[in-house]
């Protein structure tokens, strides 16, 4: 269960990754930034929802990929080691429970208790790495956050642009049909 998990999440990363690289690879730096330029509320709003998004559409292309990638990369480690930290721990309190019953009872082997006592200080000192690994991994998630929202306030289009991105941002309502349902049709226009 623990490796189908792993392939899974390697799968996604990579799968992840294959698609930014085409992204970079595909379209040129004309093509990729959009010709309207976006307002700060926009921006501010797609960084909101995953770090990048919103420097991606406002034209920062390498900005928000590495952004983006960053983001999910410290969030991957996070999840991961997570699961190990709690996998690990489980294992740890069954073998002090044993170590406690071996103790208790007087009946068991020396050679034994000794080496389940030994396994008990590794598994702690991994649990201590897995910990310091799932901390570093949240707060650097939540740096990254932090700096995409400030990079989205501060740093996205000028005023000039934000009025001439508003004129051409309108929301659009129309009907439509869709395999002969009558229905309405939202579009909204960057």
């Amino acid at each position: 269960m623990r490796m189908s998990k792993t392939f899974i999440v390697a799968g996604l990363c990579l799968m992840l990754l294959i698609q930014l690289a085409g992204v970079a690879v595909a379209q040129d730096e004309e093509s990729f930034v959009r010709r309207a330029v976006i307002s700060k509320k926009d921006a501010l709003v797609l960084s909101m929802v995953y770090p990048g998004l919103g420097q991606m559409t406002a034209g920062q292309k390498y900005k928000g990929m590495s952004m983006f990638v960053a983001e999910t990369i410290s969030l991957v480690f996070f999840i991961n080691a997570h699961e190990n930290y709690n996998t690990k721990k489980k294992v740890y309190e069954r073998d002090l429970n044993n170590l406690a019953a071996i103790a208790t009872k007087g009946s068991g082997e020396y050679d034994d208790a000794l080496t389940l006592y030994k396994d008990l200080k590794n598994t702690n000192d991994e649990l201590d790495n897995l910990h310091t690994i799932r901390n570093t991994a949240i707060i650097v998630a939540g740096a990254v956050y932090a700096y995409n929202i400030f990079d989205a306030v501060f740093f996205s289009a000028s005023d000039e642009g934000n009025m001439r991105a508003e004129r051409n941002n309108r929301m659009k309502v129309s009907s439509a049909m869709i395999d002969r349902t009558p229905g309405i049709l939202f579009s909204k226009s960057f």
